[in-house]
């Protein structure tokens, strides 16, 4: 009666502890049982001030100036499973059933080494901008496909998604800016992003008196400056009215 009752603490106290410690108990595992012994695979994953986590990289060229026609986003292809003492190489391919960007709009490579005794390699993706991302994002879908050297890792981690768009939109504080700037228009807002040094927003909040003066004071030069060099065409808004900091 006592050895059944002793068995049974046993029992329930197994059922409490992790699996990986139980299984070590019970089947006397080495460490080398927990390691990732499935055939090699890769996942793929954006940089982390794009990605957040996430299987999507979403960027703007919104707060970039209109020289800016181009940005590259790094992305890693991470092994799932041991090094290799030799260069392997990631097979990748663009889903055109997920992608919405035109061939125009991207250059992605269709392939990546990982160096022998490394666990990743990064290759970059060139995101362009034309007009078009003014009214819509757009969408390209890289997917790992699979070769000798590797298959796709987990669904939630085989692909990236990247979407990219230059849309502006009205910021829900400009009615703490206005009188700063004056009244909002698209063509004034970009034109102050363009300008700006930089600065990605504007806010009563983080940016003092003096500060907004100064980008106001930095925002009529520049005005005066772009107005002098299109004359008889000064710059005007989506509605035809002539931009202003007054």
């Amino acid at each position: 009666m006592k050895t059944r009752y002793f068995k049974s603490l046993i029992a329930g106290a197994l059922l409490l502890l992790p699996a990986a410690m139980t299984l070590t108990l019970m089947g006397c595992s080495t460490d080398e049982d927990f390691f990732y012994q499935d055939e090699p695979r890769v996942r793929l994953v954006g940089e982390e001030i794009w990605a957040v986590g996430t299987d999507s990289v979403t960027f703007s060229f919104v707060a970039y100036g209109m020289e800016v026609t181009e940005k590259t986003i790094n992305v890693d292809a991470q092994v799932m499973g041991n090094v290799a003492d030799h260069d392997r190489t990631v097979a990748i391919e663009v889903d055109p059933q997920r992608t919405t960007a035109s061939a125009a709009q991207y250059s992605a490579p269709t392939s990546v080494v990982i160096p022998a005794g490394q666990s990743k390699g990064t290759f970059p993706v060139v995101l362009r901008r034309d007009a078009s991302l003014q009214s819509k994002a757009v969408t390209l879908y890289l997917k790992v496909v699979a070769n000798s050297d590797f298959k796709p890792g987990v669904n939630e981690e085989n692909h990236i998604r990247l979407i990219w768009n230059d849309i502006l939109s009205r910021p829900n504080n400009w009615s703490d800016l206005e009188p700063f700037f004056g009244a909002y228009s698209n063509v004034k807002y970009r034109f102050m992003l363009t300008n700006s040094g930089g600065a990605g927003e504007f806010s009563t909040e983080t940016m003092s008196w003096a500060q907004l003066m100064s980008y106001k004071i930095r925002f009529q030069n520049a005005l005066n400056d772009y107005n002098a060099a299109h004359p008889g065409n000064p710059l005007t808004d989506e509605n035809g009215n002539l931009v202003t900091f007054e």
